[in-house]
């Protein structure tokens, strides 16, 4: 028996010193993740690289400039027969030259400008701006995402913890029952088998604090790498929270239709593949572009009618190019590209009708977990009246250590049950944020 007060009292040594960590509230952990989480800082740098792209340069509307330069040598055995321009018939028209080198240098800077080509630069200009636009929905997505994985993994620490002292106060109620028992055995007011009984109720409530306690670490761990921090810190969590007042069906399905994040993501994409259309139109027209250089070119030649050349200036012109045929090519871009319109057009009709059922369905669960718990709550009210009018009948000898169990056994599995069941309620709510687009705002206030 000293063995088992001694696991007990390691029970009650350990709780203690789980719950001394440092406390954290919902809020903490969200802005941890939101600075820590690794996958959201990989999600951040689509951002950022779509954000570089939309710029008037990547879509072909600034002027290019190059500069080039090259330097030529050349040294080689020459032989040249010149044609006979009514020189005697006798003269030599043949020239051999050993060793005749060759020199050129040329130096030019040169600006190509596309004057147009049927606004296609510009839609171009238009579609990366849509997609850092895109990227910035998909990144708030992520967030979103990262907050519910915070959530969840932070209430069912809450649970767990709530559980943990659920656990701890049944094992001291049990452990006082087992001495009382021990007492009035050996009085002789009790019998052998009632005090085994006890023990053997203690123990499987020790059995159930570990059990309890391994959820408990495993939830922490499952929290920390959602955080970003280090996988086997401890603290305890602030299982305090109230829900939101005034949350209605119709008002969530109503925002959902408009600031749900994953609709907006693909009504931007929808909008995206217009643009691709009209690019592809833009190639039908013919393409009018400009150019001007200034240059330096000198050739020094040992072997040829040009000994020696140079010169210096500039050079500008205007081109224009037009595709006659290519085969269809043309054809088919604009044909493929209406389809992936239409084909996003019904993604979207799709999505939309999925949204509204998922509204519904999770406004239904969290309307019924929060019946749930508070049938619950009374529910342990009952069961809180029954263990102690019980105790009170157990001390005055009125009824049994059996019936005292029963009454303490309803009594756990009730504040049990209570507490899962607003956790559940509270993941509910903020899966009904989320569906809505209110989900950000409501961690930002």
């Amino acid at each position: 028996m000293k063995k088992l007060n001694i696991i007990i009292l390691s029970f009650l040594m350990l709780a203690g010193n789980t719950f001394a960590q440092e406390k954290m509230s919902i809020n903490d952990a969200i802005q941890l993740a939101l600075t820590n989480n690794h996958n959201l800082k990989a999600v951040a740098v689509n951002k950022e690289q779509a954000n570089n792209n939309a710029t008037a340069g990547m879509a072909g509307l600034l002027p290019s400039v190059t500069a080039n330069a090259t330097a030529d040598y050349s040294n080689n055995d020459t032989e040249m027969e010149f044609m006979n321009t009514g020189a005697p018939s006798d003269s030599d028209n043949r020239m051999v030259l050993d060793n005749a080198a060759s020199t050129t240098y040329d130096a030019n800077i040169r600006m190509d400008y596309v004057l147009f080509n049927g606004n296609g630069n510009r839609f171009t200009l238009n579609q990366l701006r849509e997609s850092a636009t895109l990227e910035e929905i998909r990144f708030k997505q992520e967030v979103e995402t990262t907050v519910l994985q915070v959530v969840e993994a932070f209430y069912d620490i809450s649970r767990e913890q709530e559980n943990l002292n659920i656990s701890k106060e049944t094992i001291v109620t049990s452990n006082k029952r087992l001495e009382r028992l021990k007492n009035r055995y050996l009085l002789g007011q009790s019998t052998k088998l009632e005090v085994l009984n006890a023990e053997v109720d203690l123990n499987s409530d020790s059995t159930s604090y570990l059990q309890t306690e391994q959820a408990y670490y495993t939830a922490i761990r499952k929290l920390n790498v959602v955080l970003g921090g280090e996988v086997n810190a401890l603290y305890e969590v602030d299982s305090n929270f109230d829900f939101i007042q005034g949350l209605t069906a119709d008002v969530i399905l109503d925002k959902a239709m408009t600031e749900n994040l994953s609709l907006l993501a693909q009504q931007k994409q929808e909008e995206i593949t217009e643009l691709d259309l009209k690019i592809a139109k833009a190639s039908k027209v013919p393409t009018v572009s400009t150019y001007a250089s200034y240059g330096y070119n000198r050739m020094n030649n040992d072997a040829g009618q040009v000994l020696y050349s140079e010169n210096l200036g500039m050079q500008a012109g205007v081109t224009m190019s037009f595709n006659v045929f290519n085969g269809h090519q043309q054809k088919k871009k604009e044909q493929n590209a209406k389809l992936n319109v239409i084909a996003q057009q019904e993604t979207t009709m799709q999505l939309t009708k999925e949204l509204q059922r998922d509204v519904m369905n999770a406004w239904s669960d969290y309307d019924y977990k929060q019946r749930i718990a508070n049938m619950e709550a009374k529910s342990m009210e009952q069961a809180e009246m029954n263990f102690r009018q019980t105790k009170e009948q157990y001390e005055l000898g009125q009824v049994t250590s059996i019936d005292f169990r029963t009454a303490q056994t309803n009594l756990q599995t009730a504040k049990n049950r209570l507490n899962d069941a607003l956790y559940n309620a509270k993941v509910a709510e903020y899966s009904i944020l989320q569906l809505s687009g209110d989900l950000l705002d409501q961690i930002n206030e």
